[in-house]
């Protein structure tokens, strides 16, 4: 009785949620055709004559702002009851910020304010696309960790399409395969690509209905024109590639993107004792996905930036008991925030000023006022290039995998970790075979394609919370924390197999290769000799190559 109880009350619940489902998706629809509509009347603002009165409206842009906030607050309030706990933050995100604009700010209704909130509440009409979904009825094996990445594929010859998806889908993509975009098009309507891939001569007059999907477009073709080239650059491809297709260089680039875009969130700390225009940059900032904390009170940054160590410092250079150029100097004090970015946004306009204010470790000056897409591009550029500063530091540029010295100290300090709690730690050497003969046969640029390939397929098929190095060449360092032996394993003979599907092109020549890998679990060693792990994989990765190579040894 008690289990049919439970059985109904789950079935309620379940019920529930699905209406919610769909009553929430109702609400996000309209609340984007609200910002539409409140998008068209700034923009007629914009382009009427100046002095040219504006027929009475029925409801005037901050009204229809504050009706969104409004309506955000009670998202905000509800989403998280029934499981939508990103919608609910972002929801929550948004309706602090509007709240504060709508008390706060007596200006006119900023169109670019606008824009970004119509973007946030489209981002999270995709977000909540998933989980509209029907579950599936059979339970599959989880591959890899996160989301698989759906790939459509616009390609007119179909015996290279379906080539080309085999390829992709080794490594880990979904991908769905059309002849021409006007197919494509028609199933708009069942969903919507990650990323796109089309077929320069499949069609691409008819590619708007696709562009409208907001998701990275890449080209293949067969013609290497500058005009070829123009016309995919006029139509914001993020790539341009050409057939035959080098499968490997194409993945990198996908993997380039999906980074991007799954990269967390950037963390922007605000200098400003003008709170107006604080919230304001954080509203703007928070609803391009960025983390925002406001200081007005300069004396206590150092205690800021320790605590919630941001990316970058926005800071005004005038405020009532310290300039922005004498905080810059005190925050350069301290080696660890050396390096960190600074821009300076202020209405001064004497250059010399500007110059004087640079001088004190600032990297950038922006001038009040600031449209709200510059201040987004602006700090998005300089947090992307600091990141990029980083991983230079740290990270291999072939493979974008940790270094030798930054994978060898990972690993230990992780092995420490697992004797140290009671947890078991897989390390494994994986090697590509006779990689000296593709070297010698195909060229090293070649060669590099295929270490890329490897990086590439580790990176799909293990866990976040795995850690993969380039430990030297051929050779790469896997270490798996909370892993037995057996499920170690298995992952690496996965990645052994789809690696040996992979082809690889030279000219005309085609060509695969193998993996060889040593493996060995901590359980299975005494933590006085945690030492030798290393050593231990090591040896098994020649054993697996003394044995015929392409097999995992322990």
């Amino acid at each position: 009785m008690v289990n049919r109880d439970q059985q109904s009350l789950e079935h309620k619940l379940a019920l529930l949620k699905q209406t919610y489902q769909q009553n929430l998706q109702t609400e996000l629809a309209s609340l984007c055709s609200m910002l539409n509509r409140l998008q068209q009347t700034l923009r007629e603002q914009l382009m009427a004559p100046a002095g040219e009165g504006h027929d009475a409206e029925e409801h005037t842009p901050r009204e229809m702002l504050t009706d969104v906030y409004r309506r955000l607050h009670k998202l905000a309030g509800s989403a998280g009851t029934f499981g939508f706990d990103a919608i609910g933050s972002q929801a929550r995100i948004l309706e602090g910020g509007l709240k504060r604009w709508l008390e706060e700010s007596d200006q006119e209704i900023d169109l670019q304010l606008v824009n970004v909130v119509s973007s946030q509440l489209q981002s999270m009409q995709v977000e909540l696309i998933p989980s509209l979904q029907s579950a599936p009825t059979i339970e599959a094996p989880q591959e890899m960790d996160g989301s698989t990445v759906t790939i459509w594929l616009i390609e007119e010859d179909a015996h290279l399409g379906r080539h080309i998806r085999e390829q992709l889908t080794n490594f880990s993509y979904d991908v769905h395969l059309f002849t021409s975009v006007p197919d494509a098009c028609q199933h708009i309507k069942d969903g919507s690509p990650d990323i796109l891939i089309v077929d320069a001569m499949a069609g691409v007059g008819h590619l708007s209905p696709l562009q409208a999907l907001s998701c990275p477009l890449l080209f293949i073709s067969d013609c290497d024109t500058f005009d070829a080239r123009m016309r995919a650059a006029q139509l914001n491809a993020h790539g341009y590639f050409l057939k035959p297709l080098n499968i490997p260089q194409l993945v990198n680039r996908l993997e380039q993107l999906l980074q991007e875009r799954q990269s967390p969130p950037a963390r922007i700390l605000v200098v400003d004792d003008d709170q107006q225009l604080a919230a304001y940059y954080q509203l703007v900032l928070e609803a391009a996905g960025m983390e925002v904390r406001i200081l007005d009170t300069p004396r206590h940054i150092i205690e800021q930036l320790r605590s919630f160590r941001p990316e970058l410092l926005l800071m005004d250079v005038h405020m009532p008991e310290y300039d922005g150029p004498d905080l810059a100097s005190v925050v350069r004090q301290y080696d660890e925030w050396s390096s960190l970015p600074i821009v300076f946004l202020s209405a001064e306009m004497d250059l010399g000023k500007q110059v004087d204010a640079l001088s004190h470790g600032a990297d950038d000056f922006l001038t009040k006022p600031i449209l709200a897409a510059q201040l987004v591009a602006s700090i998005r550029v300089r947090v992307a290039r600091s990141r990029t500063l980083s991983a230079l530091l740290n990270k291999d540029s072939l493979t974008g995998l940790l270094k030798h010295a930054s994978i060898k100290s990972s690993a230990m300090n992780e092995i420490s970790r697992g004797y140290r709690q009671n947890y078991s730690v897989v390390v494994a050497m994986v090697d590509i075979d006779h990689f000296k003969s593709v070297n010698d046969t195909y060229g090293h640029a070649t060669g590099d394609v295929v270490i890329a390939s490897v990086a590439t397929l580790l990176r799909q098929r293990l866990r976040q919370t795995d850690m993969i190095g380039r430990y030297g060449g051929e050779e790469f360092l896997v270490v798996l924390p909370h892993c037995s032996a057996e499920d170690g394993r298995k992952r690496l003979e996965d990645i052994r197999e789809y690696f040996s599907r992979l082809r690889f092109n030279q000219g005309e020549q085609e060509f695969s290769c193998t993996l060889s890998a040593g493996m060995v679990c901590s359980i299975d060693v005494a933590e006085n000799d945690r030492d030798r792990l290393l050593v231990l994989a090591d040896e098994a990765l020649y054993r697996a190559k003394r044995g015929g190579r392409n097999q995992v040894c322990q």
